[in-house]
């Protein structure tokens, strides 16, 4: 089962980057609403005057040859990039990087990315299918197609992104257990000797590297569902665009706050769990660096006044012990009647867990943070699993399809052919978000082009529209993630995959509303006391679809 469990995940990984590391870590965050935790302040605790490139609210021609006047974007089929600015000509500064002058020239950005396919996954990579994922010349050249797009069409103050493509010696998988430091440091190594601006190893960063990238002074587009604190710690050199995992905990943290606890737990099943109140328990795996997140979240539900009932911390290294435990761990939720099963685990864990849970016709609320359609249709084993996963409910923007995504306009705009083939799909979304990410802070930080300028030039940007497919993006002093806003998803055993198209997806609760993080002012939070409108109840059954100011056109 762990075989063909692995190799489902990671089929769909280059669809969702880093789901390993979202499982691992997004559940031990707190709710920056009801611990106190402050947002982020500006820099140095003084006020963050916004930085505008040269140009920006002129009106003229981008170097793209679009026509620019003030409140336009870079390019017209974004929904995401920086405000436009006319074609630029002048002196750049040359070697702006002191840390390495050949990391940005008068011409040129280098930027390195680590294709890791071929050891970076260790044995999970031995398990899966042949041709599961995409192979390194696919993944070269849906990378070389977006850069060669971008570098066309946004205004990079004279230069041009060149990418370096390296194949890293670290374990991708060890990686994210905290271990293969030597290898990590060795890789970060290979990008610094490659004159590195920064790297975009996004499908194969892990903690350990990304760090060591910082120590080389090297930007990495990277930092899969880390904690704020990290990405602070690692100034100026750290970003994503996955959500800090302090972000998704706060999103699970309100959903229990405002619309689980304290109310009728009526999406579990059978007379003893529906509409009794709601009592929660929570699953989490010891991983050494998750562990201030485990810390805070605790607190966290603590300062909500929310007891936890029951709760199982397991090895995330040893799946087998998990197994063999997972029948004692449901009977001990049942016995103490636990509702609502917040699983903060990794894509493997909750199999075990829920075969267990059917065995003893147990039907709790699940609150899993596996995410998509692909990973959770492929750990349903039997129809006892999906009974369980018909009950589940989580903080996830819903994946809509190809033709309203920015990735496929984009990809036809480069090529001029529709993208087609799940696996030329995943990766071109893989692709994508982090390209988008790296050109429109570098548009942004201006001729003067130096890490901290970079991290001015990130919290310079506007904020994206806020219900388009990758969600809302806004940016703020002292964030360093790009998601402003989530959507809450439940589990259709019906309803078709958007992108794989296979039976079963997470459809959107409460009419595909958009909630705000924290400290972003451009959406609703979620009304207290509320119960969640899921699985066709006072809500849709059938997926949500963006409105048509939220998908992009040419």
């Amino acid at each position: 089962m762990q075989k063909k469990l692995f190799a489902v995940v990671l089929r769909y990984k280059g669809l969702l980057i880093g789901v390993v590391a979202f499982a691992l870590v997004m559940v031990f965050v707190p709710s920056l609403h009801s611990t106190g935790v402050a947002t982020p302040s500006s820099p140095n605790g003084v006020g963050f005057i916004p930085y505008k490139p040269p140009g920006e609210g002129l009106a003229g021609t981008t170097v793209g040859g679009y026509v620019c006047t003030h409140g336009r974007r870079q390019v017209p089929w974004s929904l995401y990039a920086p405000y436009c600015v006319p074609q630029w000509h002048g002196n750049n500064g040359g070697a702006t990087d002191k840390a390495d002058p050949l990391a940005v020239t008068a011409k040129t950005i280098n930027v390195s990315v680590n294709y890791a396919s071929n050891q970076g996954l260790c044995s999970i990579l031995a398990s899966m299918e042949s041709g599961s994922i995409a192979s390194e010349a696919l993944f070269k050249r849906m990378t070389n197609i977006y850069v060669s797009l971008f570098n066309k069409d946004f205004e990079l103050w004279g230069r041009k992104v060149v990418i370096k493509y390296f194949n890293g010696q670290g374990c991708y998988a060890n990686e994210l257990l905290g271990q293969d430091q030597t290898e990590a440091e060795a890789d970060a190594q290979t990008a610094a000797s490659l004159h590195a601006f920064a790297d975009m190893s996004e499908l194969y960063s892990a903690p350990p590297y990304d760090t060591a990238l910082a120590q080389y002074h090297i930007i990495a587009i990277g930092g899969e569902f880390m904690p704020h604190s990290w990405f602070a710690q690692n100034a100026p050199y750290e970003y994503s665009t996955i959500a800090s995992c302090s972000k998704f905990m706060q999103s699970v943290v309100e959903i229990v706050k405002n619309s689980i606890y304290g109310l009728p737990a009526i999406y579990a099943a059978g007379k003893h769990l529906h509409g009794s109140p709601a009592k929660i328990g929570l699953i989490y795996p010891n991983a050494a660096f998750l562990r201030p997140c485990a810390q805070e979240v605790t607190g966290a539900l603590k300062a909500a006044h929310i007891p936890v009932a029951a709760q199982f911390v397991y090895s995330i290294t040893n799946f087998s012990s998990v197994e063999s435990e997972s029948t004692a761990v449901m009977a001990d939720f049942r016995n103490k009647g636990v509702t609502t099963v917040i699983c903060g685990c990794d894509p493997v864990t909750p199999a075990f867990m829920a075969t267990a849970a059917a065995q003893q016709n147990y039907y709790p609320e699940w609150v899993p943070m596996t995410l998509g359609d692909g990973i959770t249709r492929g750990i349903m084993g039997s129809p006892a699993d999906k009974a369980e996963w018909a009950h589940a409910i989580t903080a996830f923007v819903q994946t809509t399809p190809p033709q309203d995504q920015e990735y496929a306009l984009a990809y036809k705009l480069a090529t001029g052919h529709q993208l087609h083939g799940l696996v030329n799909v995943v990766t071109a979304g893989a692709a994508y978000g982090s390209v988008l990410l790296l050109f429109s802070a570098l548009q942004q930080a201006g001729p003067d082009l130096t890490p901290q300028s970079f991290q001015r030039g990130m919290w310079s940007l506007p904020p994206s529209v806020q219900d388009a497919s990758m969600g809302g993006w806004a940016f703020l002093p002292g964030h360093y993630t790009t998601p402003s806003n989530f959507q809450i998803t439940y589990w259709n055993n019906s309803a078709r995959g958007a992108v794989t198209h296979g039976v079963g997806a997470f459809v959107a609760c409460n009419h595909g509303v958009f909630y705000t993080y924290a400290g972003y002012n451009e959406g609703p939070s979620l009304p207290v006391g509320k119960q969640l409108e899921c699985f066709g109840s006072g809500g849709s059954s059938a997926p949500w679809v963006p409105p048509p100011s939220a998908i992009p056109k040419p």
